[in-house]
């Protein structure tokens, strides 16, 4: 496909090439400019966006002078590409600036300096841009960093931070990378706002939603469990939202990803908290469980850890059951049956469960926990990922053997690509769900009768 209008003298060089060359010189010299009138003379993060619209003026002028002057003229092809370019070479994000302005870019991965891939609707493909060196690639993802707490040299050759849009970046550096490598996951906070973005989507059924709704509204305590990249955070920074605004929130998390004050329609009276670890003399760690244990002295209403891990999990637990009704976390688990074995697990590291019966713990996990979600990423027939919640579980308050009994509201079945409903009566919820919801004023009949229908028409 031709990029230039043809019936026009060829330079010597490659048209694009030369375009290229020449709208770089005026673009550098113009960026400079500008930088000299400020104090601080180094790109930042932050100077994308004029950058942006500084390339777009000089190439609509060579544009609309190229005929006048007897050189190529850009077809929309050719200024796109141009415009790729330049903004490569002069934006402090390099050739990622395009990549990262793209809403629909869910995961950059970038294998070396030669390698960069994207991930669109779950598919991952080749992206088409490269950085020079590899020194090009630290210098952007430094930029990236920022001056904040994280840091990425060869004494620190490995990285995860949060980055100013709230996606996640990790890098790690050569020899323990070998090429470096980095990933940045991007959370879409203006792409999924509320739970009928995930049905729109087909993470989770229309009918689904009422009751997800009604659980947050009822203050029932939560599991979000799933793999990697199974979208956690998402459906809970969502549950979350569901919370009455007046209701006082804390989130604990590794590293901040929820961030319900700064996305669109951002929650008030909501406290953010983010663990650190010890800088370079040993010093400074902040961990989940000590963070917990503060949030408790916040007033909170509820309480949400992005990800229990640790031993930290017994001091969920106990927030659940001491007036903190309708907090929750996420974690990583195979199914929902397993979240509940795998919280019991991460209960008994706690120095003083150590040598607890583990028939008591899930009794008290029995008794605090009510609602398990587990979601689950799959690879569709065409290659791309498929993130669908793929169980709901109400635990009953009863346990069998040293696991809580889990009653299954519903489940997704791969082979047809739909879900089927389990709960198909309505004096089968368990009694401690049912006086939540009674004690909220939910009418169960109203709520559950569209997912009945479901049920019945499965």
């Amino acid at each position: 496909m031709s990029i230039v209008q043809p019936g026009l003298p060829e330079p010597a060089m490659d048209a694009l090439d030369a375009i290229e060359a020449e709208l770089l010189t005026s673009v550098r010299a113009k960026v400079t400019e500008e930088l000299e009138r400020r104090s601080d003379t180094e790109l930042k993060v932050d100077d994308r966006n004029w950058i942006a619209s500084l390339v777009q003026g000089e190439i609509r002028n060579y544009h609309s002078a190229a005929p006048h002057r007897r050189r190529p003229t850009l077809t929309v092809q050719g200024y796109e590409e141009v415009r790729r370019r330049l903004l490569a070479h002069v934006t402090p994000l390099g050739p990622l600036a395009e990549l990262l302005a793209d809403p629909l870019v869910e995961e950059v991965i970038v294998n070396g300096p030669d390698e960069v891939l994207v991930v669109r609707d779950g598919s991952q493909q080749a992206s088409g841009i490269h950085f020079e060196s590899e020194e090009a690639l630290l210098a952007t993802v430094q930029r990236l960093l920022g001056s904040g707490s994280a840091h990425l040299d060869r004494a620190n050759p490995m990285v995860t931070a949060t980055m100013e849009d709230g996606s996640r970046l990790n890098a790690v550096l050569p020899p323990v990378a070998v090429p470096m490598a980095v990933t940045i996951r991007r959370h879409q906070l203006a792409r999924f706002g509320r739970l009928a973005d995930l049905a729109r989507v087909e993470t989770l059924p229309w009918e689904l939603i009422p009751l997800l709704q009604a659980a947050v509204k009822a203050r029932l305590n939560l599991i979000v469990s799933g793999s990697t990249g199974s979208g956690k955070t998402t459906l809970l920074r969502l549950l979350i939202n569901e919370v009455p605004a007046w209701e006082r929130v804390i989130t604990i998390e590794d590293q901040r990803e929820l961030h319900l004050r700064t996305a669109q329609g951002g929650r008030r009276n909501t406290i953010s908290l983010e663990a650190r670890d010890s800088n370079t003399e040993g010093r400074g760690e902040v961990t989940i469980q000590q963070l917990v244990r503060n949030a408790l002295r916040q007033r909170p209403d509820r309480i949400f850890v992005g990800e229990c891990r640790g031993a930290e999990a017994l001091d969920v637990v106990d927030a659940m059951g001491t007036g903190h009704d309708g907090s929750g976390t996420t974690l990583h688990a195979n199914s929902a049956r397993d979240a509940l074995l795998r919280l019991a697990g991460l209960v008994r590291r706690h120095p003083a469960q150590a040598r607890a019966d583990p028939g008591a713990i899930a009794r008290e996990l029995a008794a605090k926990v009510d609602l398990v979600i587990h979601l689950s990423r799959m690879r569709r027939s065409d290659g791309a990922d498929q993130r669908v919640i793929q169980a709901v579980g109400l635990v009953t308050g009863q346990v069998e053997g040293d696991l809580p009994l889990l009653e299954s509201v519903c489940h997704y079945q791969r082979a047809r690509g739909n879900w089927a409903w389990d709960l198909t009566r309505l004096d089968d919820l368990p009694p401690k769900i049912q006086d939540k919801l009674d004690g909220a004023g939910i009418a169960v009949n109203s709520l559950l009768g569209r997912l009945l229908d479901s049920a019945s028409a499965s």
